[in-house]
């Protein structure tokens, strides 16, 4: 997956309740008028005068509950971290946008044909910088689902020796964290994790409710969104992992990535990712130094 094991449709309902219960409590965000008057953004726009009165094309590669998704009182609305960003950058630099949904496969293919200008934010992977450049502001942290209480006193990876880990097939989880975890415990003679694939959300939150599973292993938004709609449940340990998230923008579109980096700089240094990073169930703890990551 690009981002994390999808959620099924009624759990994608109560993670976004949980999600926009959560952004009540994110620090108070400047307008974007206020924010495109401030001296740092009419800096911008002098040094990148063609962005000025541009209208951006942003490629969504689907929809991901935290990210980018219609809005429950009107769907025709994109809301979420990244229209946030992007709204946010637009302000800054002058530049108005609309967003395109394609299938997944063809939005990487469609930055490098200049039929987007740009992506939603994905994971920096080797394989995508091959194609496109990045602009990286936060990282990935994962999280995990216990049930109340902690019954098996499971606090980080090295405790999970002989314990039963719920993750989705194919995920970073399921092919680097749990195997990790394994071979430490191999190596100190003790039982080894026993992983338990499964496809979707709701069945693996089944799993430990039922005690199938002691954990599951999963991104930390929507382990905190989890252990906030289902009973019995509650937010466990979290991992930093080695992988960052980022704009995708073609590699020789150098004036909209030196925009975009320059912008998102001034979006930090006001403190504006950080608390959209906690309205939209990110964390604030996962932002990063902006960076080009081509």
């Amino acid at each position: 997956m690009f981002r994390s094991a999808f959620l099924t449709v009624a759990t994608l309902a109560s993670a976004l309740f949980a999600l926009s219960s959560a952004s009540a409590h994110a620090a108070a965000l400047p307008s974007y008028d206020a924010f495109g008057k401030s001296a740092e953004c009419v800096a911008l726009r002098k040094q990148y005068p063609t962005l000025v009165g541009q209208h951006l094309k942003i490629g969504l590669g689907g929809y991901t509950a935290g990210f980018e998704a219609p809005a429950k009182d009107d769907p025709s609305k994109i809301e979420g971290l990244d229209p946030d960003l992007i709204a946010y950058m637009g302000a800054c630099l002058g530049y108005t946008h609309e967003f395109q949904n394609v299938a997944f496969n063809v939005l990487l293919t469609g930055i490098t044909g200049k039929r987007f200008d740009m992506g939603p934010n994905l994971y920096v992977t080797d394989v995508r910088r091959k194609q496109v450049a990045f602009v990286s502001s936060f990282a990935v942290i994962d999280g995990s689902v216990i049930r109340k209480g902690n019954p098996k006193k499971l606090t980080s990876l090295d405790t999970l020796c002989g314990a039963t880990v719920a993750a989705a097939a194919g995920t970073y989880e399921a092919v680097t964290l749990v195997p990790q975890a394994t071979e430490k415990c191999k190596a100190a003679s003790k039982p080894e994790v026993n992983l338990l694939l499964l496809q979707a959300t709701d069945a693996s939150v089944q799993a430990v409710m039922s005690g199938r599973a002691d954990i599951y292993l999963t991104a930390h938004s929507d382990a905190k969104a989890l252990a906030a709609s289902v009973p019995g449940l509650e937010s466990g340990f979290t991992v930093d992992l080695p992988i960052l998230n980022g704009f995708p923008i073609a590699k020789e579109n150098t004036t909209l990535r030196g925009a975009v980096l320059a912008s998102m700089k001034v979006i930090q240094d006001k403190g504006i990712e950080k608390s959209l990073l906690d309205k939209w169930g990110q964390d604030a703890a996962s932002q990063r130094p902006a960076a080009d990551a081509e």
